[in-house]
């Protein structure tokens, strides 16, 4: 994974311990972009998380990392307050590799977590769960991106239950989906429909604030992910 031993890992990090400490409750979206209930314009947020499948966003949470060498201060605490407030984030987390002043502590409060994340600890962390994007690959995007597998499913078929691993893009932010029955490991973009080996079929709805990815079997369509277009 020596591909990502930049800037990027240190965002990244903040993803896979979020989705280790979460599990299947929360869906979580590696550089998201979503648009600003105030400000009316597209924010970037190095990690969004959101309740799978409850609507709305009273559960978000937000991640920003800091990877450089001076403390986080009390504007950096206020620059992403006013961020939780455009996204509608009930809470905040700040990552940092060199460590806050007193002053951003005490800012903080409770709706912000501050933690420190060194970048040696952040480059020891296990890249298992995490595959390249072929999609952007395919694409010849000049940034490849990685699938970042958050979700394990078990989905009754049958007689029978079949595992399903789901996942997000960091860059090119498409759906993706592992069928433990078949093999398939699979980036299907929102334009897109996939059939598996199993016969399912794999396909992303979309509304006005949201893009849902959604499985078609025998008995019905069962919603799997989703992601936040506001």
């Amino acid at each position: 994974m020596s591909e990502i031993m930049d800037w990027r890992l240190y965002e990244r990090i903040l993803t896979c311990f979020e989705i280790e400490a979460s599990g299947l409750d929360v869906s979580v979206t590696p550089n998201a972009k979503i648009i600003g209930s105030i400000s009316g314009v597209a924010r970037q947020i190095d990690v969004l998380v959101d309740a799978r499948w409850e609507e709305g966003v009273q559960r978000r949470i937000i991640f920003d990392a800091k990877l450089r060498k001076r403390k986080v201060d009390v504007k950096d605490v206020e620059s992403f307050e006013g961020m939780m407030r455009d996204v509608q984030a009930s809470r905040g987390v700040l990552v940092c590799s060199s460590g806050y002043t007193e002053a951003a502590l005490a800012r903080a409060q409770q709706s912000i977590e501050i933690r420190i994340v060194t970048a040696d600890e952040a480059e020891e962390l296990d890249f298992s769960m995490i595959d390249p994007c072929p999609y952007c690959r395919h694409k010849k995007r000049k940034t490849k991106g990685f699938v970042f597998w958050d979700g394990q499913l078990p989905l009754p078929v049958s007689w029978s239950w079949a595992i399903v691993f789901t996942g997000k893009c960091d860059v090119c932010h498409s759906f993706a989906f592992w069928c433990w029955d078949c093999g398939s490991k699979v980036v299907v973009p929102d334009e897109e429909t996939y059939e598996c080996g199993c016969e399912h079929t794999w396909f992303v709805e979309k509304n006005d604030d949201e893009a849902v990815f959604v499985i078609r079997m025998a008995d019905g369509e069962v919603p799997l992910d989703r992601r936040p277009l506001r």
